[in-house]
Parts: structure tokens; C-alpha cells; sequence
């Protein structure tokens, strides 16, 4: 079944921060990009929808626990999330938000979806098109660093990161956007987590 992109700010069925005509005047003055290229129309509305899930998750905070070892305490971790409020109660996105501002300090209308979120998500898309990196990685999973074949050794960290969204893609959005990760020690009496 086709996919069909609803873009309109602070809809209650938007599915995508862009069109597929803003998506496809991104990758004009983009270099190439071969996944994105050689898609067809069907797959460019998917890959832009699948981009706008990924960049609407930051909106969630997530906290992760790490366990102890090495010698090490247990941590948490809580991601950075978006900032401001979204503008309505019955939008389906995280965007359009209050109380944003763009790279110049300027206020951005709760109405719009900004240009810089359009052009992370085009670029995350074309990104998910040539690698779904919202798939586990079992290397990255199991927190292997390395392996040693004569008697048989594995290494492993401690803190496994997965990268869905590129460090590229985050540059192009203002820093104000997010807030900082947080990382608590467990002895903090926030958090009553226990580790399987």
C-alpha cells in the first residue's frame, strides 16, 4: 500500500515534518545521494515519514540503565529531548513547539515546522535509505571491542551507544532545541531501577 505524506503543521494525522517536494528541493543542492536517487516516489514518502518517527522520538525522554562493572557503579543515562511544548494538545508530531528559537536568537512561529528541522529529516532520510540505523546492530548490542582468535578473548564496553540519528543530522538543528543527557550515579533515590 502507498504511503501518503501529511505534512501540515500541528495536524492531528501528520505523519512528516516535510513534503515529498520539500524532501526532493533538499537533495537538489545536496551532493548525491544514491539511496535517495534511485528510490521511487513510494519509497522517498516512506523513507521521509520513517525520518520524521525517528526525529518525533527525541521528544520522549528515555532513561537507560547501565549496570556495574569493571569495577564501576551502575549509572543512568537520560537522553536529550526537544525543548519548549508542543503548540496544541491534539498535534500528533512534537513539532510545531512554543518557546523555540532559531540559530540567530530569532522566535520561531508556533504555526511552521522550521526549515532547519525540514533539512535534518530530508537528511535523515536519505541516511535511512542507504543504512536503517534503527535496526540493532549486534556488534553494537553486545558491546564487543574486540575479539582475539588464538584462545579465544572478548572485550566489552561498558556503555554501548547506538547512533540512529547521524551526528551530522543533529548539527544542523540549533543546540537551544535539546536539552543536555544526563547522566546519575545509582545512589540518586530518583530512580528505582533493577538490572536483569
Amino acid at each position: 500500500m502507498a504511503v501518503t505524506v501529511v505534512a501540515t503543521a500541528g495536524a492531528t494525522n501528520a505523519n512528516s515534518y516535510l513534503t515529498l517536494a520539500e524532501a526532493v528541493t533538499y537533495f537538489e543542492s545536496r551532493l548525491p545521494v544514491a539511496a535517495w536517487d534511485a528510490a521511487t516516489t513510494d519509497t522517498k514518502n516512506r523513507l521521509i515519514v520513517m525520518a520524521t518517527r525517528v526525529m518525533n522520538a527525541m521528544a520522549r525522554p528515555l532513561v537507560t540503565y547501565y549496570p556495574a562493572s569493571n569495577g564501576r557503579g551502575a549509572y543512568y543515562v537520560t537522553s536529550s529531548e526537544w525543548t519548549g511544548t508542543p503548540a496544541t494538545t491534539t498535534q500528533r508530531l512534537a513539532w510545531p513547539r512554543i518557546g523555540m528559537y532559531d540559530a540567530n536568537g530569532n522566535a520561531i512561529s508556533e504555526l511552521v515546522i522550521p526549515g532547519d528541522l525540514k533539512d535534518a529529516t530530508a537528511e535523515l532520510a536519505g541516511s535511512l535509505g542507504t543504512s536503517d540505523t534503527t535496526l540493532d546492530n549486534d556488534v553494537i548490542v553486545q558491546g564487543i571491542t574486540s575479539i582475539k582468535a588464538g584462545s579465544v578473548a572478548l572485550s566489552y564496553k561498558d556503555m554501548i551507544e547506538k547512533h540512529v540519528i547521524p551526528d551530522f543530522v543533529y548539527s544542523m538543528m540549533p543546540a537551544s532545541w535539546f536539552t543536555d543527557e544526563i547522566i546519575t550515579m545509582e545512589q540518586s533515590a530518583l530512580f528505582d531501577v533493577v538490572s536483569e
